[in-house]
């Protein structure tokens, strides 16, 4: 122990230190910490990913809508439930996210539900407790061609999420499915800045 200007200090003592190991430097840890979740923007919307279906869509059970027209929270907004009971629309709920299952979810593309700024998560298994992602996933808030939400990956492996879409300016989407992204970039251009 030292004792310097008032302060005590522990002197380190030769030898005890583990050897130390040259690791990689900060940012190039965080660039690349998977290479599952396939991610990027496109110029397209929600609607038409949900218009070309089977040809393109992953087998689903589950179609979770927590942001439609840019309002958070739809199956809470009086208008929504008034125009889902209008048009016939089966919809469950829960905290605010529309729940469909996928006969439904065509049908509320095909009335014109899905109208831009939207976020769509397509799960695997049917969840009456579904958690939506906790950030936001659309286009007008991030860039997928530039990176993704910190956790997005781990919450799609959690809960089953197949495709996550967002739209705005363009088409955010992600996938842990190489083959669905690559049927997605062949069927729309790659949206640019």
């Amino acid at each position: 122990m030292q004792k310097i200007a008032g302060r005590v200090t522990l002197a380190r003592r030769v030898g005890s230190d583990p050897p130390r190991t040259r690791s990689r430097p900060r940012a190039a840890l965080g660039e690349h910490l998977s290479d599952r979740l396939h991610h990027g923007r496109l110029k397209a919307s929600v609607a038409d990913v949900v218009d070309l279906g089977i040809d393109v869509l992953p087998h689903y059970e589950l179609a979770a809508i927590p942001l439609l027209d840019g309002a958070e929270r739809p199956a809470e907004w009086p208008e929504v439930k008034r125009r889902l009971r209008a048009e016939r629309l089966r919809a469950a709920t829960h905290r605010g996210v529309l729940l469909l299952e996928p006969g439904e979810l065509d049908r509320a593309a095909s009335v014109g539900f899905l109208n831009g700024n939207d976020e769509l998560f397509l799960c695997s298994e049917w969840n009456d407790e579904f958690e939506a992602f906790p950030g936001r996933v659309s286009s007008e808030t991030q860039d997928f061609n530039e990176g993704t939400p910190l956790g997005l990956e781990e919450w799609m492996i959690d809960t089953g999420c197949l495709l996550a879409l967002g739209d705005g300016a363009g088409l955010n989407f992600a996938t842990l499915d190489a083959a669905l992204a690559e049927r997605l970039r062949a069927r729309f251009p790659v949206a640019k800045g």
